[in-house]
């Protein structure tokens, strides 16, 4: 569904439907701020090891366990 189906179907809610549209919107709105504050946090450390193979991030799974590059 689009976001213009979405709006065009809000005046057919009645108050305490659209009131919980809102308050989950609203939900999800600050768990996507949390989430890219945390995001934002790790970032940090993004290069801080020294002497990882070139390849780590997308084969870490082999290097950590064993399974095939990719």
């Amino acid at each position: 569904m689009s976001v213009s189906e979405i709006i065009e179907e809000l005046p057919k809610l009645n108050k305490q439907e659209l009131e919980h549209v809102i308050s989950k919107g609203r939900e999800l709105l600050e768990s996507n701020d949390d989430k890219e504050a945390i995001a934002g946090g790790w970032r940090r450390f993004a290069g801080a090891v020294r002497g990882l193979p070139p390849d780590m991030a997308l084969n870490h799974d082999h290097y950590l366990h064993g399974l095939p590059k990719k």
